[in-house]
């Protein structure tokens, strides 16, 4: 057995077995169809956080008066559902650097920060204003500091954060606004909630914040709407990933690494079929085939590894493990279909076919 792991060591080193070659074309073709997968993934999760971010994942009760906070805030400890918030009209506050220009007011309850991208454990007590009011002092969220304030009619008041809302297609009123947080006893006029991954039973569930209107007090029906529509009612991640044109990476990886694995055996198959001439047994010539094509996988490994883990880095920021596993599977899946279509072309290698091997050389 020492001497079969000799030959295949003097063959990789000698270059009879083209293990360079045959690695680099593993590492090209099987990183090459883990890459673009990665690519592929990262676009979608792209998609993914751009849909959310865009708030169009949030969805909307409009009931005047006719909110409860407490329900609205409960709502978020439904499975799915990721925040959820009140949110009423206030008295307009004056600001003394603009007093010509009341800033349109809301009261929220607590967890409506969340809803526009507030952590509820770093905030600091406060109130938040819109991007647009912060550039009014040159405020910046990295300036924020616990003893940032700013003086309004009704006092100094302390800023908690700054938050942007766009004009990207979500609906209007909060672009130049003051949100001040409240406690949820009181009725509210809208409650928002975002979910993820989307639910069709959430425009359901956000009906339960709803108080009883009582003796038909009011003739406005309640109306749920999508916070921002232009990027679609919904986005099935999960649909379009098990759809991407790159999950045909598997099978082309497990075809692609069985003809190399076949093509590393047939383009030795003179050679092989002497040394059978030459007394070496089946078994013996097998075991040193697999030596060889294991060495070439973990060279292919070790040439593609850093390329996968730095595409991953770059399609989505820090390396996610998941991520990871799906830029190394079509290199993995190349690697084993290689050394099995070795197996496979040398059980093909005749030694009575030698003399035609050496006229079709």
């Amino acid at each position: 057995m020492a001497s079969v792991f000799s030959e295949a060591w003097r063959n990789l080193v000698s270059g009879t077995s083209r293990a360079l070659w045959f690695a680099l074309a593993l590492a090209i073709f099987g990183g090459g169809l883990g890459i673009a997968d990665v690519a592929t993934t990262g676009a979608l999760i792209s998609q993914a956080n751009d849909y959310k971010a865009s708030g169009a994942a949030i969805t909307t009760l409009v009931a005047q008066g006719r909110i409860d906070g407490r329900k609205c805030a409960l709502l978020s400890d439904i499975p799915g559902v990721t925040a959820s918030g009140a949110m009423r009209s206030a008295n307009n506050v004056k600001l003394l650097a603009l007093p010509a220009s009341p800033v349109p007011t809301k009261e929220v309850t607590a967890g409506f920060p969340q809803l526009l991208g507030f952590s509820l454990n770093t905030a600091s007590p406060g109130i938040f204003i819109s991007q647009e009011v912060a550039e009014d002092f040159d405020i910046t969220p990295a300036t924020i500091q616990p003893g940032t304030k700013i003086d309004t009619d009704q006092g100094p008041a302390a800023v908690a954060g700054v938050f942007d809302y766009p004009a990207d297609g979500r609906r209007p009123g909060l672009g130049y606004a003051l949100l001040v947080p409240a406690t949820s006893d009181a009725a509210f006029d809208e409650c928002w909630i975002a979910s993820w991954p989307q639910s069709a039973e959430v425009r359901t569930l956000i009906r339960l914040s709803l108080t009883p209107d009582e003796a038909g007090s009011t003739n406005e029906q309640p109306l749920v709407t999508q916070l921002n529509s232009r990027n679609g009612a919904s986005f099935d991640g999960s649909l379009r990933f098990e759809e991407r044109i790159t999950r045909l990476g598997g099978p082309a990886s497990l075809l692609g690494g069985a003809i190399l694995g076949y093509l590393f055996v047939r383009v030795r198959r003179l050679e092989f079929a002497a040394a059978r001439h030459s007394g070496i047994t089946f078994i013996d010539q097998a075991t040193q085939i697999g030596v060889e094509c294991s060495l070439v996988a973990v060279t292919a490994w070790t040439l593609c590894n850093p390329a996968i883990t730095y595409a991953t880095a770059v399609s989505t920021g820090p390396v996610s493990p998941a991520m990871l596993v799906i830029g190394l599977k079509p290199l993995l899946v190349t690697t084993i279909a290689f050394v099995s279509g070795a197996c496979i072309g040398s059980a093909c290698v005749r030694e009575k076919h030698l003399f035609k091997y050496f006229k079709n050389r």
